[in-house]
């Protein structure tokens, strides 16, 4: 009920699209068969990463000769680069299992050390920092098979050669000498494959040339011009078939090549709507496909899953969610990539995020039940956080629970607490952000851009659902009071790490004879909050999170025999002089025990000014006051009200500014939701506001063109401003500031 904007396009696509197929990959089984690869590489022995950090990939040629019958890689690998520091040598990552004959700078010999999977180079002499070279490694082996980086076998009943690589996380190293990290993407590259004449060779970038050489043998050159990471380079030959469609996204016109099986060409061929469905689908949400420019393409090889190689995903098979996961890498993943491991839920949270799109606009009838489906996943455990905690387990690196499905409703959550608008615009600012497109990224990242375009701050969030570990459970209390309901919201946290869960928690009330029904949205800011609405009828049943947005486990609803325990009638706050008085009511008490009174100069910090005992049990008014001498500083309040259980609720937040300081301009009311009124008392000058600051820095409003005369009232529309505390500066009519007045925004 948030996403009109999500709901127009899924309403739209629905209509065009047929019906689910009956086989496909779930997010668990990609996320297994994942963390399966990876694995095998990120267990293996020695270290991942020797390659030195003093300087810069700009480019690789890469000229490799196999044949996908024999488990041998012959290669030719230039480097060019530009050094980030003053020095004598570099070192790459390359497999001690191959063998380097030759290394040279210019057409001349260097001399190199070619140990522990680090190859060193002593160049010919020393490079300044910002100095541009190359060299040439000339190499030949057998990569080892115990990692899974290049496999060579067979497919199909004739048992037809087959080579493919697949590098993710740290697996480049086993076949070519490179930075096997994720700290340097190099801008550009070209790669040359000789093979058998008999076969065809698929890679990165725009298939440039197939050139008949010697030996009844084709040289295919691959181009590709756009930043790319070592673990997305990759490589595949056998006697594929070649099948070319293509898609308009936006005005260009993008090929997409698909080399499958012989054996498979049937199915490859009907995936190919799908997946230029969901290019069309992605591009309108996220931009235009990253690497519109050269092509989109599937590679047929037999590993049990996906991989999102740039420009050419590596597919086992045409299920859909797999389409839509591979090609949600392309740009989560591909043209952003996580900035380490501890971040891998920038990647996989973000396909699986994007799969579900995909899927919730093709079959919006499953929305419901598969996001269900997907957070009891979540919460089948009490713990684990979304933030990677262990980089040595592979396991968890590539766990479904936390870096695929709970990443992905951490997005759910986000649009619903930013609204969908918000949020689509935040992710497009990252995504195509020039200090991050194309290159690494991290979960500090986003966040920047999520508070950015919202104007939140979205720190607690973070801290709770990407740091902390668990989720909450709810337990709701609602009383119907004719064509109002009283709601007490209460909750427990199924982890240690995370003392309360700060959630807009949707209720959908409805009458079951009339069948009325409202969504009503409670920002729960603290434990045991009551809230009261008016719907407009009398409700006979409520439903907890009806479209299902929230990470949440084991929640009751419970529908009061009577009102809840303390109902505030009245709340405010007067001036006079230096104090201010506050004043409430209560029209009913149940085991009422005490008043808190805090105050406040930022609706942020609180402090505790005294106690008022309460009248313990009643259904009639009664009436309280308290005051607070020498309130300068203390211009928010609120009252806590505690029960004889320990069980508390707090009013909503009032404001009054009291001392000299408050009376040359008075605005009402404070908090407001939509219209700020006013009043200028200054004496016959001449005033206008100049900026609204969020306490946070972000501004939102300034040198607005309304001046009011002194003895006007002046309405300021703040409608379009997130809730939060806001300063509004005024000017007067010579140009000098005249002061910093703040306001709540609820």
């Amino acid at each position: 009920m948030k996403t009109p904007f999500l709901l127009l396009f899924m309403l739209l696509a629905g209509r065009a699209f047929a019906q689910e197929p009956a086989a496909d990959f779930s997010t668990s089984d990609i996320a297994v068969l994942e963390s399966r690869s990876a694995g095998l590489r990120l267990n293996a022995p020695g270290l991942r990463v020797m390659a030195s950090n003093n300087f810069d990939v700009k480019y690789y040629r890469c000229e490799w000769e196999v044949d996908p019958a024999v488990n041998n890689i012959k290669g030719i690998v230039t480097p060019h680069f530009v050094m980030s520091t003053a020095g004598n040598s570099i070192t790459l990552d390359l497999s001690s299992a191959l063998t380097v004959s030759s290394v040279q700078q210019h057409g001349s010999n260097l001399a190199f050390t070619h140990a522990a999977d680090a190859l060193t180079i002593t160049l010919q002499a020393p490079l300044g920092a910002g100095t541009k070279d190359s060299v040439t490694i000339n190499y030949q082996g057998a990569p080892p098979p115990t990692f899974g980086a290049f496999v060579v076998t067979t497919h199909g009943p004739s048992a037809t050669p087959v080579l493919w690589t697949l590098s993710e996380p740290y697996g480049s190293r086993d076949w070519w000498p490179c930075k096997n990290g994720l700290d340097d993407k190099a801008d550009s590259l070209d790669i040359y494959i000789t093979h058998p004449a008999a076969y065809k060779a698929a890679s990165n970038g725009l298939l440039k040339s197939e050139t008949a050489v010697a030996g009844a043998k084709t040289r295919t050159h691959w181009k590709h011009r756009y930043a790319i990471a070592s673990y997305l380079v990759a490589i595949a030959v056998t006697n594929y078939n070649v099948l070319d469609n293509s898609v308009m996204i936006g005005a260009t016109n993008v090929p997409f090549k698909t080399y499958c099986y012989p054996e498979s060409q049937f199915t490859f061929q009907n995936g190919v709507q799908n997946t230029l469905n969901a290019m069309v689908q992605f591009s309108n949400l996220f931009g235009d496909y990253p690497f519109k420019n050269e092509k989109y393409g599937h590679v047929q090889f037999g590993w049990g899953g996906g991989m999102e190689h740039q420009t050419c995903s590596f597919m086992v098979n045409m299920g859909e969610t797999l389409i839509a996961h591979e090609l949600g890498h392309q740009w989560f993943g591909d043209k952003i990539t996580c900035g380490s491991w501890q971040d891998i839920w920038l990647n996989e949270g973000f396909a699986t995020h994007l799969a579900s799109i995909y899927s919730e606009a093709k079959y919006p009838a499953n929305t419901k039940i598969t996001r269900t489906n997907e957070i009891n996943n979540i919460t089948s455990l009490p713990g684990g956080s979304v933030w990677v905690d262990n980089v040595n387990d592979v396991n968890r690196i590539f766990s479904s629970r936390l870096s695929y499905y709970k990443g992905s409703h951490l997005l759910y959550m986000l649009r619903w607490i930013l609204g969908d608008a918000t949020f689509f615009t935040a992710i497009n600012n990252y995504i195509n952000d020039p200090a991050l497109a194309y290159g690494y990224a991290t979960t500090a990242n986003l966040k920047t851009h999520l508070e950015a375009a919202s104007g939140k701050d979205l720190t607690y969030f973070f801290n709770q659902w990407f740091t902390g570990q668990g989720y909450p459970s709810y337990q709701v209390e609602w009383y119907p009071a004719g064509n109002s309901v009283q709601v007490k919201l209460s909750q427990t946290q199924s982890h240690a790490s995370v003392s309360f869960f700060q959630l807009p928690v949707p209720l959908l009330f409805r009458n079951a004879g009339t069948n009325q029904e409202k969504l009503v949205v409670l920002n729960n800011t603290l434990n045991g909050q009551v809230f009261m609405d008016n719907l407009g009828f009398e409700a006979t049943e409520v439903i907890f999170d009806p479209d299902v947005w929230l990470i949440t486990r084991n929640n009751t609803l419970t529908k009061a025999s009577g009102p809840l325990p303390v109902v505030f009638s009245k709340f405010g706050v007067e001036c006079s002089g230096n104090s201010a008085r506050l004043s409430w009511a209560t029209t009913e008490e149940v085991n009422a025990d005490y008043f808190e009174i805090l105050a406040s100069n930022d609706a942020r910090h609180w402090d505790s000014k005294g106690i008022v005992p309460a009248v313990g049990n009643s259904n009639v008014e009664n009436n309280y006051s308290f005051q607070i001498e020498n309130a300068l500083n203390q211009s928010y309040y609120r009252i806590k009200e505690y029960d004889l259980d320990g069980k508390s609720q707090e009013t909503r937040i009032v404001v009054a500014e009291c001392g000299a300081a408050m009376k040359d301009i008075v605005m009402a009311p404070n908090p407001v939701q939509s219209v700020l009124r006013i009043k200028n008392s200054t004496g016959g000058k001449r005033f206008k506001p100049v900026s609204v600051n969020h306490i946070s820095g972000q501004v939102y409003w300034l040198n607005d063109n309304q001046i009011a005369d002194s003895s006007s009232e002046l309405s300021v529309d703040v409608s379009f401003l997130p809730g939060g505390l806001y300063i509004l500066a005024f000017q007067i009519e010579n140009g000098q500031l005249l002061k910093y007045v703040k306001f709540l925004k609820e």
